[in-house]
């Protein structure tokens, strides 16, 4: 069974992270794509939107979507959690699995300095989903998504721009938004 791990905080979800999974799928012939928000990105003090809610709108987007499942593994822990107790739950629970951990090249570029990333490399195939402003070096031994969607939730949540916000959960985003007493574009 291939399966394909993707993580992140998704704070907010967006199209960049839809295309990411589109792609993933048709490229690497998954058997299944697991979507695992975190609870809390344990390189970070703090999240824009809480846990159940990105949780919630990664659901509403990927609903329809066969071979797609949204875990809350990282968020039933109630604590940042690292990509290799992830891997090593999902590993436990699909027995005899190729994985796949799709991460962004943006992700990438620090990827030495997570947390046990040298057995992270050891257990998974890497695949790096790349856009215009990240590329990945020649050489590297990952696989690679091309994904042209330039964008990141720190952009988004920046300039507070529904553009990027996929249709299906503009107006959970939007209402969230004006709940925080925010200004919408």
């Amino acid at each position: 069974m291939k399966i394909g791990i993707f993580g992140g905080s998704f704070d907010p979800p967006h199209i960049g992270h839809k295309k990411i999974v589109k792609k993933a799928l048709k490229k690497l012939d998954l058997d299944l794509l697991i979507v695992v928000p975190t609870f809390l990105n344990p390189l970070k003090n703090t999240s824009f939107l809480d846990a159940y809610s990105r949780l919630d709108l990664l659901k509403t987007i990927f609903s329809k979507k066969k071979k797609v499942l949204i875990s809350d593994y990282e968020i039933n822990q109630n604590r940042p959690v690292y990509s290799l107790e992830t891997i090593m739950y999902l590993k436990h629970k699909y027995k005899s699995c190729q994985i796949y951990l799709i991460i962004g090249a943006d992700n990438y570029n620090s990827f030495d300095k997570w947390k046990d990333h040298e057995k992270i490399k050891e257990l998974c195939t890497l695949v790096v989903a790349s856009r215009n402003t990240y590329e990945t070096k020649k050489g590297d031994d990952v696989k690679k998504l091309k994904v042209d969607i330039d964008i990141s939730s720190s952009d988004i949540r920046g300039f507070l721009n529904l553009k990027y916000i996929p249709k299906k959960i503009r107006k959970k985003v939007k209402k969230i938004w004006q709940k925080k007493g925010l200004s919408i574009e």
